[in-house]
């Protein structure tokens, strides 16, 4: 059946009316009455449009009731398959709940929640869709701030290059707000709620994003070159290990784990400095191995295997220099490229905490309180 301009003006207008309530001071259901309301009046309205001696003409092109897998029709043809009444009527029931959520969610809402991509691209494709993200990462110090959690950073990272808009909210766990008492109970940041379902496991958000926003709207941030996949695994680990040991400076075996680390962020090194399989110049005669000048991990945009290196190298850096009297060698150009680069994206500096908020993580001394 195919809908007419009256129908989806019946449409729009309960929407719109949904979204001014929730915007004032009355409940949401004040406006509906409830989910069955709104389907009565959906179908009232159709039946009184329908009932018309005339049929009354096909409505223009809508991309808005078409489905993403279908192919997109031309601006001259008219809408032949589109969404029946009692669809229409369901879609209006979900968006109220929804909005619901919604509400419910930033009533008595943190002042640490903040919305990400807000001014996300409208590109015209098969069915606009659209995503209700809430990312909950660490909190720092003052139960607000970013804190320290390379995980926490990962999934921040990974939304942020996908471009798609998010709202990520800082969660203390020792003081986990009222209002999110029902999300992720007893789950540790970070979690996400990716359209009402909730996500508490990081390899499996990660693999969740990735599958859910896919192009040609999103970017793909899977590695193309397997290696780089697994390369650095091992640093943070041999990091742990230094940064736990409480002997003196001089202590051979301080020395034996500092070694193991260099030689870890070595492998990382060398890597970064070989040229990757479609950086290879065939025809380049000199003898001299050739260099690789990429920015990332796997290539000259970040990845997955950048989000998931970048907050511990980031770690290493800032706890070394200030609290272990270690640093990453010179020597490892690549590293330091790496690096540089990252400090240029926002998608890493803007995710990243504090490096006081770093250091008091690992033992050091508690951020100054920071006035509003």
């Amino acid at each position: 059946m195919a809908t007419t301009e009256a129908e989806e003006s019946v449409y729009e207008t309960i929407v719109d009316a949904v979204q001014d309530k929730v915007n004032g001071d009355d409940a949401i259901y004040d406006t509906v009455n409830g989910d069955g309301a709104i389907y009565d009046t959906v179908i009232e309205k159709a039946e009184t449009v329908n009932n018309n001696d005339e049929p009354p003409p096909l409505s223009e092109y809508k991309e808005d009731y078409i489905d993403e897998y279908e192919e997109v029709p031309s601006r001259k043809q008219s809408i032949t398959a589109t969404a029946p009444l009692a669809s229409m009527a369901d879609q209006v029931v979900n968006r109220v709940e929804e909005l619901k959520n919604e509400e419910k969610i930033s009533e008595n809402g943190d002042s640490s929640a903040m919305t990400v991509n807000s001014e996300e691209p409208s590109e015209p494709s098969l069915g606009e869709r659209t995503h209700q993200i809430s990312l909950f990462i660490k909190a720092g110090s003052d139960r607000e701030c970013i804190g320290c959690c390379p995980f926490s950073q990962r999934l921040f990272m990974m939304l942020w290059l996908k471009g798609v808009v998010f709202n990520v909210t800082t969660v203390d766990k020792a003081t986990k707000p009222k209002q999110l008492q029902d999300i992720a109970p007893g789950a540790n940041p970070p979690f996400l709620l990716f359209n009402m379902e909730e996500l508490t496991d990081v390899q499996k958000c990660e693999d969740f994003i990735e599958a859910e926003l896919y192009p040609p709207r999103y970017p793909k941030l899977a590695c193309k070159h397997p290696a780089s996949n697994t390369i650095g695994n091992d640093i943070f680990a041999k990091f742990s290990a230094l940064s736990k040991f409480r002997g003196k400076v001089d202590d051979p075996k301080r020395e034996v784990l500092a070694n193991k680390l260099t030689t870890s962020l070595g492998k990382l090194n060398k890597y970064l400095q070989e040229p990757l399989d479609d950086e290879i110049d065939a025809d380049d005669d000199d003898d001299e191995p050739q260099v690789s000048t990429r920015k990332f991990i796997d290539g000259n945009s970040m990845t997955i295997a950048d989000c998931n290196m970048l907050p511990k190298l980031n770690i290493i850096r800032v706890v070394g220099a200030g609290m272990l009297n270690y640093s990453i060698p010179d020597s490892l150009e690549g590293i330091k490229r790496y690096l540089a680069a990252a400090d240029e994206a926002d998608e890493f500096k803007q995710t990243c905490p504090e490096d006081g908020e770093i250091i008091w993580t690992y033992g050091g001394r508690k951020p100054a309180f920071r006035r509003k």
